[in-house]
């Protein structure tokens, strides 16, 4: 085409993709993102739900990493802190444990300073062992020399990678959803022109120009290069398989986070209160394959109940107790092959290629918004070297609020818990909805409260054990982009992770009144189910 359609063209919808449209739509380029399945449904929904600066990359000496961390990690609770909200996180201190308690303490005191001492709160020290326990009646007595309490910050992953989807729509991008990019167009000499897509659902194929594409592929970039025969001099990634369990509270009842390190094999590993279930997370395992099909194994399962019995021994916990798994994996820079997995850098690399096509590798999920500025400013000044010409604005992702947080009077947790209050008095809605609302949705809660007002069965609980409710289907159809059953049920209102039966009672109820939004037939309907029935079964595959 010799007039592009597009400036930029990005391939991938996680947490990096999405980033890179809304930073390539607020500098007023003119963008298309392609993503083969859902928002967030590779990596970017399946991290251990933290903000955080990276305690323990200190270990390793990336100061610098540490401090972009905590630098964004302080940037996303005032454009996001309706989904990004402090967390205390408690390490508990065993006599012979390395490292002990005055050189974490001294670590802990670097980790604030390194945060410009603007942590959500200074960290702080208990000394002995009922000091310890009075905070986690849960750990273990025995050896216990006292803890150590910090602040880092929780988040939901799968929404604030749809809110950057949002935003980047809202600035005038195109982004779609189950819309796979087949193969690029080129000109004779190489030069990438554009990139040829078909939509999952429809069938539907088409041509779209572009001045430059973006592989934003996470775990999948080394296969999309293989697939799309980009001469590379070596692999970029090196992917490691991370697995979370949810366990019901009541076995695990915790009121902070806990860091541990797992007596198993000594690795640093979480426990995690979440959405009124607990969790414990992460293996850290090389995989090999195709990322399409990740999913947690009974031995990761059995390692993961092993760690947590060891802190936490009057639990007992059991493989039988895990309510939903879920896996993803890492897209680490490759580093060599004698490195163990737990040491590898969790830095980025961003790879500019002369026929217009740019490569973002590696990365984490709390620097993603500086990922996504290098990324443009890179690709601008690429385009500009091949002779392109693009006008762009010099705005910044820096202070733009998430659209969640658009209005939020205070960007704090007070400023959410306004809307919660003004949910009560204006719709009716009851402490836990309007608790619930107001932290999923910030400011866009006002829209469900409304409708939930005019129809109350809308405001019925879908799981009486959980806090979403109805409305919140309809709302992920009409205004939070979803298109499948899955869409919904595994990141929208994620009963995948945290409902006893994972959504299967509800899911036929849900087809339906999917169906009746977007326009399915019988068929269409019966085969969304299907496929979110074999979603289910994926994460329950290592019970076999």
């Amino acid at each position: 085409m010799s007039s592009p359609a597009y400036d930029l063209v990005i391939i991938g919808g996680g947490i990096t993709g999405a980033g890179i449209a809304r930073d390539a739509a607020l500098r007023g380029m003119k963008v298309a993102l392609f993503e083969k399945n859902d928002y967030a449904s590779g990596t970017s929904s399946k991290s251990s739900k933290m903000i955080h600066g990276g305690l323990r990359y200190l270990e390793h000496g990336e100061i610098g990493l540490v401090f972009e961390s905590v630098s964004e990690r302080r940037v996303q609770t005032r454009v996001a802190p309706h989904l990004v909200r402090p967390l205390p996180f408690l390490i508990p201190i065993y006599k012979g444990v390395r490292p002990g308690f005055e050189i974490m303490n001294f670590g802990l005191w670097l980790y604030d300073s390194l945060a410009l001492f603007r942590a959500p709160k200074m960290h702080k020290a208990f000394r002995g062992t009922k000091a310890a326990l009075e905070l986690e009646p849960q750990l273990r007595p025995e050896g216990l020399r006292g803890a150590l309490e910090y602040y880092d910050c929780a988040t939901d992953d799968a929404r604030l990678v749809l809110e950057n989807a949002i935003d980047a729509q809202n600035l005038g991008a195109a982004c779609h959803t189950y819309t796979e990019v087949m193969r690029f167009e080129r000109r004779g000499d190489g030069r990438i022109t554009g990139v040829v897509v078909r939509d999952r659902l429809t069938g539907k194929t088409w041509s779209v120009g572009a001045k430059a594409v973006v592989l934003a592929a996470g775990a999948w970039t080394d296969e999309m290069i293989r697939r799309f025969e980009i001469p590379m001099d070596r692999p970029l990634l090196r992917r490691t398989k991370g697995v979370h369990v949810v366990l019901p509270r009541e076995r695990l009842p915790l009121a902070r986070a806990i860091t541990l390190i797992s007596p198993v094999d000594g690795r640093v590993m979480f426990a995690l209160p979440w959405r009124d279930r607990s969790v414990l997370g992460t293996t850290d395992t090389d995989f090999a394959g195709t990322a399409d099909e990740v999913a947690a194994d009974a031995a990761d399962v059995q390692y993961l109940c092993d760690s947590g019995n060891g802190y936490f021994p009057g639990a007992n916990l059991k493989p039988s107790d895990v309510i939903a798994t879920w896996a993803g994996l890492r897209p680490l820079i490759a580093a060599p092959p004698n490195v163990d997995e737990s040491e590898i850098s969790r830095e980025h690399e961003v790879f500019t290629k002369n026929d217009g096509l740019v490569i973002i590798a590696g990365g984490k999920l709390t620097t993603y918004r500086r990922m996504a500025r290098e990324t443009v400013t890179k690709t601008l000044e690429l385009m500009r070297d091949l002779g392109e010409t693009v006008e762009v604005k010099h705005e910044n992702t820096k202070t733009r609020p998430l659209p969640g947080a658009v209005g939020i009077e205070s960007h704090d947790l007070e400023g959410v818990a306004a809307i919660g209050r003004k949910l009560m008095s204006d719709f009716g809605l009851d402490v836990d909805t309007a608790t619930h609302l107001c932290g999923v949705y910030g400011m866009r809660a006002n829209e469900l409260g409304a409708a939930i007002a005019a129809d109350r069965t809308l405001g019925e609980r879908m799981d009486l054990e959980l806090p979403y409710v109805w409305a919140e289907v309809d709302f992920a159809a009409r205004h939070d982009l979803a298109r499948t059953v899955e869409d919904v049920l595994a990141r929208r209102v994620p009963l995948l992770l945290v409902s006893r039966d994972q959504g299967l009672g509800v899911a036929e109820r849900v087809a339906g009144r999917l169906g009746a939004i977007l326009g399915w037939d019988g068929e269409t309907a019966a085969k969304m189910l299907d496929e979110y029935k074999s979603e289910v079964e994926l994460s329950r595959r290592w019970r076999a």
